[in-house]
């Protein structure tokens, strides 16, 4: 199964801050696949969302590197990105964040809210590339890593 036949499972997906990184900068390696899910959501096949945390992390390394374009280009797409919506924290999704971190402990606190976002949305999946997040059982998580060759492994 390619990333693009598992993304046509799904309305609606939360995106981790990992593949924004790679789609904005392009990475190398996982900057296609994060471009696959950006063209997905983009063309209005499915509904995603991200959280104001996401946008707290992809700012820390341009901005200490005084990459003002960098740092605007995240920013414009997190906040007025096609059909992408940045999403607040609300007390219930944070309460849920300690809930989790409880249940599995190995989750950072960032981490938690951001799957804790997920599910207040009632997000399909969680995309990411963060292998932790697969222990999660409360939501599907979608791995780019594993789809490195193309299809998943």
């Amino acid at each position: 199964m390619t990333l693009s036949d598992k993304l046509a499972e799904f309305r609606t997906i939360f995106i981790d801050t990992d593949p924004i990184i790679y789609y904005i900068e392009a990475h190398p390696l996982f900057g296609p696949l994060a471009k696959e899910v950006a063209d997905a959501f983009g063309s209005g096949k499915l509904a995603a969302y991200s959280s104001v945390i996401t946008l707290a992390e992809v700012l820390p390394k341009p901005v200490k590197t005084g990459n003002e374009a960098l740092v605007r280009r995240f920013s414009a797409f997190l906040r007025h990105g096609k059909n992408l919506c940045l999403t607040e924290i609300s007390t219930d999704a944070a309460e849920t964040a300690g809930r989790l971190r409880g249940k599995y402990t190995f989750l950072r606190a960032m981490d938690a809210i951001q799957i804790a976002v997920a599910l207040e949305i009632s997000a399909d999946a969680v995309i990411t590339n963060d292998l932790k997040f697969k222990q999660v059982k409360e939501v599907e998580s979608v791995v780019l890593k594993d789809y490195l060759n193309g299809t998943l492994v």
